[in-house]
């Protein structure tokens, strides 16, 4: 019993002390927790999408593709979307390419941020050139690091990338 009045006690004292620590935003000012969670409508994720090395047949060589692209991605048109635009020219056989974004920079270990199931996949036209333009179920983010994986198959694994691309935060 003493332990409960105990803590209820502390509770409230700490509701208190919150409630009186808020300070409001001088006229026409955001807020400080709106300035960090809305970014500006301008602000996007960009990345320059470039081959990674492979093995082929299980060999110790490595070849390089000449694929090539480009990703951008900005907040949806609405709460929890993000829009993704990915441009990319592949040189390699497969016809059906997967792709993710992912936590960190190329070449290190990570999971996509969703299933792959949720990137649709590219259709690889003639002349090797594929886009897509994606609305995913993914709040958009103001900062971390991030990037683009395209793989040759809906595996996802590090030994089917084929391309991968660092992103950066451009602010406006």
């Amino acid at each position: 019993m003493k332990h409960a009045m105990l803590l209820a006690t502390f509770v409230a004292g700490a509701l208190s002390l919150t409630g009186c620590s808020h300070t409001a935003p001088a006229n026409g000012g955001a807020s400080r927790a709106t300035a960090s969670v809305l970014p500006l409508r301008d602000a996007k994720w960009t990345a320059s999408v470039q081959s990674v090395n492979q093995s082929r047949f299980g060999a110790t060589d490595s070849t390089r593709d000449k694929s090539y692209g480009s990703a951008e991605w900005t907040r949806g048109d609405g709460p929890g979307l993000s829009t993704v635009n990915l441009a990319f020219t592949y040189t390699g056989p497969e016809h059906d390419l997967s792709w993710a974004i992912l936590f960190g920079r190329c070449g290190s270990a990570s999971l996509p941020l969703i299933p792959i199931s949720n990137f649709p996949e590219l259709e690889v036209a003639g002349g090797g050139r594929t886009q897509v333009t994606a609305t995913l179920p993914l709040e958009f983010p103001t900062s971390g690091a991030y990037r683009v994986d395209i793989y040759k198959d809906r595996l996802g694994g590090a030994q089917s990338v084929v391309a991968c691309g660092n992103l950066k935060y451009v602010d406006g």
